[in-house]
Parts: structure tokens; C-alpha cells; sequence
């Protein structure tokens, strides 16, 4: 369900996806500044639980990025124990996701914005049938874009695993390149999906219809499956297959389409289902590709 929304019920349901995320809270904001409400009535608890991954993308003002987002109210993001930030210059659009619900709106993460401006947004809801397309189009395109930008600060949980459920250990700082950007020469570019887990993307798969030629020349190729590698281990993504051998996303996906076992990064071929290479689902519907771990003999 799509519902246009604007004034205090758009304010409030941006207020309520940042207070209500439980596992993941996407802030899409090309300018961000906190308020006394959004750190100690919104933000506060969140900094109790190391489960819930938050993504800060912000942007603009290349040559002074502290105009965007001020060096205090990054800080105070830095302190969470489970978040990525990342830097698009050409940021405009602004968007608000958490597991349930998203908001593609004019507004932006700024105090001034909630209490003054006149402001527009359309609201997507998930449901027990399956998210809203908008949704998850919204969320799809902004995975890519994150993809292709500076990702400037990454701080992950640790856990103690234990017979039901496991302690949390302390978080630790996987990368922090904060000073970089504060000085407007932000040189360095990482990727934040090098510190995903399979929780989010690597990349978005289509659900569209495979063709009949496509499907005859798959079926064609299918008394040639080799069997040299079988499903052993557990399911990686691509990102995290690579790093068993160093390799990068884009390398790992080179290798499995030369082996005809991908047809390309978002379609698994005959080949490739029979070696276990499959789909996984996560909570907003979106699919991404997992891989055995024993595929990486061939990387």
C-alpha cells in the first residue's frame, strides 16, 4: 500500500520508522542535522542494540561536507554499535526505510526541515502478502547507489555465540575515514557492501520472466553439468565467497559467468542450481545470490 502523505503525519511517521526499526533503519538525507528530540527521544535506545544495522547516507558541499552533515552530529553517529555511513556528492533524494515501512519524501534529516518546512512524501507499507513495489524499487536503487559511493565509516558488533542465542561483546571500528571527508579530500573509495553480511543486498535479482530461448539454450547445456564441485560448506554471498581467495565482487561474478554457471550477475543458470548456487530472500522480499563455500576452489 502507497499512501501520499504531508504535515505532521509525514513528520511523524519519519519519526516513527527511526524510533520503531528493529533490525535494519536506512536514512537517506543529503542534509542532517540532530536535534535535542532526534538524539535523546529517537536515536537514544537504538544505541543499545547491536542487532539493528544502520545505514546514514548523506551528501553535497564536496569541498566542505561539514555544510551537510556537522563534525558533532557525526560523531555522535560513530558511536552506535552496528552502523555504515556513506558520502554521495550528488545526493538529492531523500528516503526513510526501516523492516516495515518506507517514505520517499522532500524532507530532509534536519531539525529545522521537521518544524518549519512544507513538506511532501509517499508512504509504502509492508503486509503480511508482501511489500509495496515502490518500496522495494526505492530500496533496490538505493542499494546500487551506496554501492558506487564512499562509504567513510563502519563500526560492526562482536558476539559470543552461546547454546540459545549469544552475548554481545563490544563493537569494533572497521573503517573510519571521517577525517578524510571533514577535510574535503575524500580520495579513498570502499564500498559499503565489503562489510555486509547476507542480512542486505549484494545485488538486487529480477524477477522477470526468463525467455524460452533463454531457457531452451540453459536446458540445452544441462547433460554437461560437472560434478567435480558439490554443495559443501555453508551459503556465502558473493562478496564473502571472494574474500576467501581475495577476490572482489565483480571478479567472483566474472568466474561463475565464464563457467556458465550464472548468466549474468542477477540470473543463476541450470549449471549453477545444480551445483547449489541459489536465491536468498530477505524481509522486505528483495533476493540476492549465495553461493557454497566450496565454490571458491575455482576463484
Amino acid at each position: 500500500m502507497a499512501k501520499f502523505i504531508t504535515g505532521k503525519e509525514l513528520t511523524d511517521e519519519v519519526y516513527e520508522i527511526i524510533h520503531k526499526a528493529k533490525k535494519q533503519l536506512l536514512i537517506v538525507s543529503p542534509y542532517i542535522k540532530l536535534d535535542d528530540y532526534f538524539k535523546d527521544a529517537l536515536f537514544k535506545e537504538h544505541k543499545k542494540n547491536s542487532e539493528l544495522h544502520i545505514i546514514i547516507a548523506f551528501g553535497k558541499n564536496e569541498k566542505n561536507p561539514q555544510l551537510s552533515l556537522k563534525k558533532g552530529d557525526l560523531n555522535y553517529f560513530k558511536d552506535f554499535p552496528n552502523i555504515s555511513i556513506v558520502y554521495i556528492p550528488k545526493l538529492h533524494a531523500k528516503y526513510y526505510a526501516n523492516e516495515k515501512k518506507g517514505i520517499i519524501t522532500s524532507i530532509n534529516l534536519y531539525d529545522y526541515s521537521f518544524t518549519n518546512n512544507v513538506e511532501f512524501g509517499v508512504l509504502s507499507e509492508s503486509s503480511l502478502f508482501g511489500g509495496s513495489d515502490i518500496d522495494k524499487e526505492a530500496w533496490n536503487e538505493t542499494m546500487t547507489i551506496l554501492r558506487h559511493n564512499h562509504t567513510v565509516f563502519i563500526r560492526r558488533p562482536n558476539y559470543k555465540k552461546k547454546f540459545l542465542g549469544k552475548d554481545y561483546l563490544g563493537s569494533d571500528t572497521k573503517l573510519d575515514l571521517t577525517e578524510e571527508l571533514l577535510k574535503g579530500d575524500l580520495k579513498t573509495k570502499r564500498s559499503v557492501f565489503e562489510f555486509m553480511d547476507e542480512t542486505y543486498l549484494n545485488e538486487s535479482i529480477n524477477s522477470e520472466r526468463i525467455s524460452r530461448e533463454e531457457f531452451e539454450k540453459q536446458n540445452d547445456s544441462t547433460k554437461n553439468v560437472p560434478t567435480k564441485f558439490k554443495a559443501k560448506g555453508k551459503l556465502l554471498s558473493a562478496t564473502n565467497l571472494g574474500k576467501i581467495k581475495n577476490k572482489t565482487f565483480d571478479e567472483v561474478i566474472e568466474t561463475m559467468v565464464s563457467k556458465n554457471y550464472l548468466l549474468d550477475k542477477k540470473t543463476i543458470t541450470v549449471h549453477g542450481s545444480a551445483l547449489g548456487i541459489q536465491y536468498k530472500k530477505n524481509a522486505k522480499g528483495n533476493k540476492w545470490i549465495v553461493y557454497p563455500e566450496s565454490l571458491a576452489e575455482i576463484l
